[in-house]
C-alpha cells in the first residue's frame, strides 16, 4: 500500500558533515559525576606508567566508557575509538584498538594494577553512599550488605572453571554489594570458592567502606546457607558487623529444630501459594561440636500437602530483638522480624542479575584467569558509575513512587532504583553535538521531549550540585 505522503517523496538523497555529532551525548552525565567523584584523577596519581601510544587511564576510562555505551568484551573499546565526537567530550586522544585492549587486559588483572582499581573503586562507593540520604539506602534501619557468587558462562577451557554440582561448569565471580553497589568483587582462581573470596573481600569492605562511613553499626550483612558455618560467623563477629544467615547447610540445625518442645513454636498458619501447611517458627540456640560459642537459630518448619511429617529450615543471626523494635511494633514476633529482614534478600540479588544482564558479563571475554579478572574489574567500575549517577542524580525525583490513573501516587513494591538498561537507554543514548571553545566543552542534546529534558537537567543539577 503506497500512502499520499510516500508518493510526494521523489528522491532520497545523503549529505555528510564535518560536525561532529556522537549518539551518547548523554554520557556527559556520567562524566560529570566521575569529574565530582575525582575518579580519573584519583586512578591518574595511583597508576604506574604504561609504555605505548595509551597511558593506563586513558586504556581504562576507554574500556568503562565503551562499556556503559553498549560495547562488550574485548571490544569495549573499539567502538568508542570511533566516535571521534565522543571521544572529545571524554577528553581523550583516542582509544586502544581490539588487539591492544586485550593485551592490556593482562596487566589490568595483575597483582599491581587490580589492587588500584578495586581499591580506587571502593573509594568512590564510599562517596556516593556519602551523598545518598539514608531513607533511600536503608531498608528498616540497616544498611544491608549481600555477598555472593554467580557461575558465568563458558567452556571447559578457561582458567579458573570451576564444576558446581545442580549448576553447572563456568568461571566463579563474586561480589559484595552494599546497598545497591558493587562495593567488592573478585574472579575466583584456581583452588579458591565462593566462601573463600566472600571472606577475603568483607574484611577490604567492613576497612575502606564501612569504617571510612561509621556505618558498621548500621550494617546487616545477608548471606544464603553456603557461608552458614562457624568459620564464616567468627570472622563477622570479629569485623563487628551484624548478620543473618542461612544455618540449612549445618546438620545440627535439623536436629536442634526437631528436638524443640511444641510450647516453642509459634503458629503461622498456611500457605497454599508456596504448598507450605501448619506453618511455625521458633527461636533457639544452636552449638556445632566445633564451635566455642553457641549462637540464636531461628527455626522454620512446616508441612507439604498430603505429607506426614515437618520440613525445617534455619537462620543464624547476632540481630537483637531491640534493633527490630519497629518491625514488631507493626504486628511481627521476633521470628517473624528475622525471615522478613532475610527475604529481602532477593531483592538485593536483583541488582546483581541487573549487573550481568545488562552489561553482558555472562559470558567473560578470555580464556586466561587474570585477563578475565581485569575486564569483570572494569565492568564493576562502570556499573558503579551507572548506578552512583542514578542514585545521586533521581534525588528528589518521586524514585520509587508511580501513579495511578486516577493519580494517586502509591509505593512501588519494585527495587526502587531503575534498571541499567533503562538508564542508559533513558539518559545516556541521546543524540548530542559537541562543541569547544577555550577550555569549556559544550554538549547539546539533540531532539528531546519535554518530559525526558526535565529529568536530565534534574539529574545534571543533582551531580553537579547546583
Amino acid at each position: 500500500m503506497v500512502t499520499k505522503k510516500q508518493e510526494k517523496i521523489k528522491s532520497i538523497q545523503i549529505k555528510f558533515a564535518n560536525e561532529k555529532v556522537t549518539s551518547f551525548g548523554g554520557l556527559c552525565l556520567v562524566e560529570r559525576l566521575a569529574k565530582s567523584l575525582g575518579f580519573w584523577t584519583g586512578l591518574n596519581q595511583s597508576l604506574p606508567k604504561r609504555r605505548g601510544d595509551y597511558d593506563w587511564l586513558t586504556v581504562i576510562k576507554s574500556a568503562v566508557m565503551g562499556m556503559i555505551s553498549g560495547s562488550q568484551g574485548t571490544y569495549a573499546t573499539e567502538e568508542i575509538r570511533n566516535d571521534e565526537a565522543l571521544l572529545y567530550m571524554l577528553g581523550l586522544s583516542g582509544s586502544p584498538e581490539e588487539a591492544t585492549f586485550w593485551r592490556t587486559l593482562e596487566d589490568l588483572g595483575g597483582e599491581k594494577i587490580l589492587p588500584i582499581i578495586n581499591r580506587k573503586t571502593r573509594r568512590a562507593v564510599v562517596k556516593i553512599v556519602r551523598q545518598t540520604s539514608r531513607k533511600e539506602l536503608f531498608v528498616e534501619g540497616f544498611l544491608l550488605l549481600f555477598g555472593d557468587g554467580s557461575l558465568l558462562e563458558g567452556s571447559k577451557n578457561r582458567e579458573g572453571t570451576k564444576e558446581i554440582k545442580g549448576k553447572g561448569t563456568g568461571l566463579l565471580w563474586n561480589t559484595l554489594y552494599v546497598g545497591p553497589l558493587i562495593a567488592g568483587q573478585q574472579l575466583a582462581a584456581e583452588g579458591e570458592g565462593e566462601e573463600t573470596c566472600i571472606r577475603r573481600i568483607l574484611k577490604e569492605v567492613v576497612d575502606e567502606v564501612l569504617s571510612p562511613l561509621q556505618m558498621k553499626k548500621d550494617a546487616l550483612l545477608l548471606l544464603d546457607s553456603l557461608h552458614g558455618d562457624g568459620p564464616t560467623c567468627d570472622i563477622i563477629e570479629k569485623l563487628g558487623i551484624r548478620y543473618i544467615i542461612g544455618a540449612n547447610k549445618l546438620d545440627e540445625t535439623r536436629r536442634v529444630l526437631r528436638d524443640q518442645p511444641e510450647m516453642v513454636w509459634r503458629e503461622l498458619g498456611d500457605d497454599p501459594k508456596r504448598d507450605m501447611y501448619q506453618k511455625a517458627m521458633c527461636c533457639c540456640w544452636i552449638q556445632c561440636p566445633e564451635w566455642t560459642k553457641k549462637r540464636i537459630l531461628v527455626g522454620l518448619r512446616w508441612k507439604k500437602k498430603n505429607d506426614m511429617f515437618y520440613e525445617y529450615a534455619g537462620l543464624l543471626t547476632d540481630v537483637t530483638e531491640q534493633r527490630v523494635e519497629n518491625i514488631i511494633k507493626r504486628g511481627m514476633s521476633y521470628e517473624e522480624a528475622i525471615w522478613y529482614l532475610y527475604s529481602r534478600k532477593s531483592g538485593m540479588e536483583n541488582y546483581y542479575k541487573d549487573m550481568l544482564e545488562d552489561l553482558g558479563l555472562h559470558h567473560p571475554p578470555c580464556q586466561e584467569h587474570q585477563r578475565n579478572a581485569g575486564y569483570y574489574a572494569l565492568a564493576t567500575m562502570a556499573y558503579i558509575l551507572c548506578r552512583g549517577a542514578e542514585m545521586i542524580g533521581g534525588k528528589g525525583s518521586g524514585r520509587g513512587e508511580t501513579k495511578r490513573k486516577d493519580g494517586e501516587e502509591r509505593k512501588h513494591s519494585t527495587p526502587r532504583y531503575m534498571q541499567i538498561w533503562r538508564f542508559i537507554r533513558r539518559y545516556v543514548t541521546l543524540p548530542g553535538r559537541i562543541s569547544y571553545h577555550g577550555r569549556e566543552i559544550t554538549v547539546t542534546i539533540l531532539g528531546l521531549c519535554d518530559v525526558i529534558r526535565e529529568e536530565f537537567l534534574h539529574y545534571w543539577c543533582n551531580i553537579c550540585g547546583c
